[in-house]
């Protein structure tokens, strides 16, 4: 489980999923990504993503907020989970710029990927993410109504979402 930008490994929303999926008999390995300014494409973000999934076998699923979201989608193109869950994917920027880059890696997934956003995101357009998932039937969108790029009260819904979601398919496998 990674962070969004700049965020610990014990930040709030990745606890409290690590503590539901801990009631459903599932672990969970949180860490951290690099602090600093984000390297060209992610790359170095992706092979320390990498290297923490190498260093335990029994990782199946990947799960990332935000900027750990956009990481482990990039990892799951080259190796893919038997599952992955992206808490807020962020496909624009914060000016509002399109990031076709994370467009075009939702496109090109080939693993069940949840999508759990906030219907108030400015950070992730429904509409936008709609149009991804009708393309890519490994996509499946849940929209939180009324909850932003950082859920506020939603977050304990967008965790249970996750986590029931997560144990269902790692069930299956």
């Amino acid at each position: 489980m990674l962070p969004g930008f700049g965020g610990r490994a014990d930040q709030p929303v990745l606890l409290q999923l690590e503590e539901a999926l801990r009631q459903r008999g599932l672990s969970g390995l949180r860490a951290a990504l690099p602090r600093g300014r984000p390297s060209p494409g992610l790359l170095r973000e992706v092979a320390v993503a990498r290297a923490l999934a190498r260093s335990d076998p029994a990782i199946h699923a990947y799960a990332g907020r935000s900027f750990g979201g956009r990481v482990l989608a990039r990892l799951a193109l080259a190796t893919p989970p038997r599952a992955l869950v992206l808490l807020g994917f962020p496909i624009r920027s914060a000016t509002g710029r399109r990031r076709l880059e994370d467009e075009a890696v939702l496109e090109r997934l080939r693993c069940p990927t949840l999508i759990v956003q906030g219907a108030a995101d400015p950070l992730g357009p429904l509409r936008t993410l709609e149009r991804l998932a009708a393309r890519n039937g490994c996509l499946e969108l849940r929209v939180l109504p009324g909850a932003g790029h950082g859920f506020g009260r939603s977050q304990g819904a967008a965790v249970s979402l996750a986590a029931a979601w997560l144990a269902t398919q790692l069930e299956r496998g």
